[in-house]
């Protein structure tokens, strides 16, 4: 059934990406671990316990070539197992012992190694050289081969480039397998073995078939068709047995001892079969791509062809070398220049990805070319130059730090190597904007592009991001060099962001002009044909010699409009394409979507500005706020005189940040003490200062002690009244304790009446104090009053505002004084500050949690003994 092979496919790619990622993470291990020891100084034959290819350390502990190995540190020798557990524990410092057998004595002998570690610090280079081989390509590739087969699963082409891509980093592994813990040293061998034969036939196939296969009935499909049943079966048969022998060496190699015999007269044959697999791609792709009719598919093809070859060529040398000698080329060739040969490697994955991002005919969605044209483009490129550049600068250190050279030299090296690395830059960024250029204009994704650019246009609040943000990525997808975008501004259209112009563009255009009324009329692109007399440009009676100027100094190919419901907001001007074709319908279709969702971005951009200075504004305002509340903090009293018998206290809570309630408390001559409580109408700043003034001109009457209460307030009244508006009031109550006496004189200017509550035999009598007048601050002059009465001890005087009173709750009903009356006879006997808490607490129980809408201040005084 058609739906059941997909999720057999993509069940089959998650399997793989698991083992893959399991592998490759023990494997990364390794490389980063690196080798802790030189050690043992020689190699044994795969499935023979034969040693061979013995390096001078092995020579100085007595060892010879063909010996038989009889054990490893007293354990019998099995298998390669047995050398990779005993270096993979391995210590500088420790003693390996070599049991062998010669063929002079035949009695088994033990040979000592000991083991020493590297003392040289390995060279800047050969860590980049181990990054880029065996971390950054081997994963590039492999995320390139699981996505082509993840986006086209029914595509065979598709799986093709899969194995090449999967199993291409196998050739340049080497590894410690049998080092591994047992299962996963088993697991990992048949892995990488299997792998790393499966290439050769993947190179094959995927030449014989890409793009398409040879034409039915030609020679060269009988010639591959003849090529595939001579290579492909006896290849697998060796590469079976390869894999066979690669995996039970590790435990028992005598298991495959026969088997490894048997095969041995065909190792060369097996080396041949795989070299005439691989060349046949080779060959596949060089013939079709004379044979090929399009000169961009030839010239695809070529590119193909010739950067493979350039991949391979260094690599296969030296294998054919070591071949010719019999050898490792390790123990023959200098490490560095086994690096440089196998460093160009990186050109097959350049290549290939070449091949996703243009070549159609495989099929390959049109994301997966928009994805990697700009890391292909660019960052394939950038690699190869901070790869070349890092081989060069460590050349020349290494060469100039040699004892026979002097100074001169020393510096000469130097020089020349730095040179180098600049002209390695000045050519990678060459060799970058040409393949940008030559071979990826036609390939993006408009869903791709736009949904890119909507993510990060989403956020952006500053205009001038926004729209370099969106230049940026319309001359990266159409390879247009020179882009402005012209905004309205003080009556005209100016540039506001350009690139790609020597000098940035003086023009401006105003709003009454042919070219933005066009634009504001039509709402599409407009193309830009200075030398056709038929173009808008000359048909437009309203466009001048001197607006077509302007656009020649943009070198202007095509406006896009910027509007957002009836306003223009802009346009962006685009000049030529790099590769100096006409803009396409595509393009037009892409270019007006980004335009369209340009033009709400700049509109958002502008909003979230305008909101960006209003919450600024509003932070000012709050901390100014935060200010005039500190400062009200301090202008209530501090700390509390003491009094000769009298307990006393009192707290404000405003219901904004600050408040227009007030009280005082005043340290008087003889011992007196003043009471202030105040309500200024309205809340806020405007009733803060009118409560500030409130204070000053009680604190300017009190300094003079006067007894006459009611003339004091008088005088305060006009001095409100002359420092506030005419619309602002405040109700106040000033008293004066006698200590002595236990005489309380005051007045009440429109004020809550004070409670003062006394307590006879159990039974509870509260008188309130209204002797005074009108509220202060509203009438220019007022007679005013003067009250006493005489407290005795126990009593409990209550000043309050009718915030206290009037909290209300959600169903605005409020607390009102009958409770707070039964709150304060509840608390017979507390200090004065309990009793004040016990207000609020009932007040706050009351209104459960709803919004203060008053500031609430409560003054307490308690007769003492």
């Amino acid at each position: 059934m058609p739906i059941k092979r997909p999720i057999f496919r993509y069940c089959l790619l998650a399997v793989l990406a698991l083992t893959t990622a399991a592998y490759e993470s023990r494997y990364l291990r390794d490389i980063l671990h690196g080798e802790r020891v030189n050690l043992p100084f020689f190699w044994t034959e795969s499935a023979s316990n034969r040693l061979t290819f013995l390096e001078p350390g092995a020579v100085a502990a007595g060892l010879r070539n063909g010996d038989t190995l009889i054990a490893v540190n007293g354990i019998p020798y099995r298998g390669t197992a047995v050398m990779g557990d005993a270096r993979e524990r391995a210590r500088p410092g420790d003693v390996m012992t070599i049991t062998v057998r010669s063929s002079d004595p035949a009695q088994p002998v033990e040979k000592t190694v000991t083991l020493h570690a590297d003392g040289k610090r390995p060279p800047f280079w050969s860590i980049a050289a181990d990054l880029v081989l065996h971390f950054l390509l081997p994963g590039v590739c492999l995320l390139l081969g699981f996505w082509v087969a993840f986006v086209r699963p029914h595509d065979p082409m598709a799986w093709l480039l899969f194995a090449v891509m999967l199993s291409f980093p196998h050739v340049l592994e080497t590894h410690k397998i049998p080092g591994w813990a047992p299962g996963w040293r088993e697991a990992g061998m048949l892995y990488h073995a299997t792998l790393d034969m499966i290439l050769p036939v993947a190179m094959f196939l995927f030449g014989r078939y890409f793009p398409e296969p040879f034409p039915q009935g030609s020679r060269y499909a009988r010639m591959w068709r003849i090529e595939q049943w001579l290579l492909i079966p006896p290849f697998t048969i060796f590469a079976i047995e390869t894999i066979i022998v690669s995996v039970v060496e590790m435990s028992n190699y005598q298991a495959v001892a026969g088997l490894q015999r048997a095969f041995q007269p065909f190792d060369r044959m097996s080396d041949i079969l795989a070299y005439l697999l691989i060349g046949s791609f080779f060959a596949a792709v060089g013939i079709k791509s004379g044979l090929a009719s399009s000169p961009d598919a030839r010239r695809r093809l070529r590119l193909l062809y010739w950067g493979a070859t350039a991949a391979f060529t260094p690599g296969l040398l030296l294998t054919f070398y070591g071949v010719i000698l019999g050898k490792p080329i390790i123990s023959v060739i200098p490490e560095w220049a086994i690096v440089l040969a196998l460093m160009p490697l990186a050109l097959f994955r350049l290549t290939l990805a070449y091949v996703i991002v243009v070549q159609k005919a495989m099929g390959v969605g049109v994301a997966l070319r928009q994805g990697l044209q700009y890391a292909l483009a660019k960052n394939g490129v950038r690699i190869l130059q901070g790869v070349a550049a890092i081989a060069v600068i460590s050349t020349a250190v290494t060469l100039a730090s040699h004892e026979s050279r002097n100074r001169p030299q020393k510096i000469t090296l130097i020089a020349l190597g730095i040179t180098a690395v600049f002209s390695i830059q000045r050519v990678g960024g060459r060799l970058r904007a040409s393949i940008d250029r030559r071979f990826f204009r036609e390939a993006y994704n408009a869903d791709q592009v736009l949904s890119e650019l909507s993510e990060q246009v989403r956020t952006m609040v500053e205009p001038n991001s926004l729209l370099e943000t969106v230049s940026l990525r319309i001359s990266e997808t159409l390879h247009v060099s020179q882009v402005a975008v012209l905004l309205a501004g003080a009556g005209l259209y100016r540039p506001a962001y350009a690139m790609g112009f020597a000098d940035p563009p003086d023009v401006a255009f105003p709003p009454a002009t042919g070219t933005t009324k066009l634009l504001q009329k039509q709402r599409e692109p407009a193309r830009v044909y200075l030398q056709d007399r038929d173009s808008w440009l000359y048909r437009e009676e309203d466009v001048t010699e001197e607006e077509r100027s302007k656009l020649a100094r943009l070198r202007s190919e095509l406006l896009l409009p910027l509007a957002v419901r009836d306003k223009l907001l802009g346009f962006i001007s685009l000049g030529p394409k790099k590769s100096e074709e006409p803009y396409t319908g595509s393009d037009m279709r892409l270019l007006k979507s980004l335009a369209a969702q340009t033009g709400l971005a700049l509109e958002n951009a502008n909003l979230m500005r305008e909101i960006a200075d209003e919450v600024a504004q509003r932070e000012r305002l709050n901390r100014e706020v935060e200010i005039a509340r500190e400062v009200q903090e301090r202008l209530f009293p501090q700390t509390l005189p003491a009094i000769a018998g009298l307990d006393y206290a009192g707290h404000c809570r405003p219901a904004l940040g600050v408040g227009g309630d007030y009280y005082d408390f005043l340290a008087l001559p003889q011992g007196h003490l003043g009471v202030a409580v105040g309500d200024v109408s309205g809340k806020g700043i405007a009733a803060a200062l009118m409560m500030a003034s409130l204070q000053a001109s009680l604190r300017g009457e009190a300094t003079r002690a006067p007894e006459n209460l009611a003339a004091a307030v008088s005088n305060i009244n006009r001095l409100v009244y002359e420092a506030s508006s005419a619309n602002r009031y405040a109700t106040f109550f000033y008293g004066q304790y006698d200590p002595v006496t236990r005489n309380f004189s005051y007045v009440n200017a429109g004020h809550n009446p004070p409670m003062l509550f006394h307590c006879a035999h159990g039974k509870w009598t509260v008188a309130r104090l209204e002797v005074g007048g009108t509220v202060v601050g509203l009438l220019e002059s007022f007679p005013y009053e003067q009250g006493a009465v005489s407290l005795a001890a126990g009593d409990i005087l209550v000043a309050y505002t009718d915030g206290i009173s009037e909290a209300m709750n959600s169903a605005d009903e409020e607390w009102g004084e009958e409770s707070m009356m039964k709150t304060v006879e509840g608390c017979d006997g507390l200090p004065a500050k309990e009793i004040m808490q016990r207000v609020f607490t009932a007040a706050d129980a009351f209104v459960a949690g709803a919004k203060q809408h008053d500031d609430m201040t409560l003054v307490v005084l308690r007769v003492v003994e």
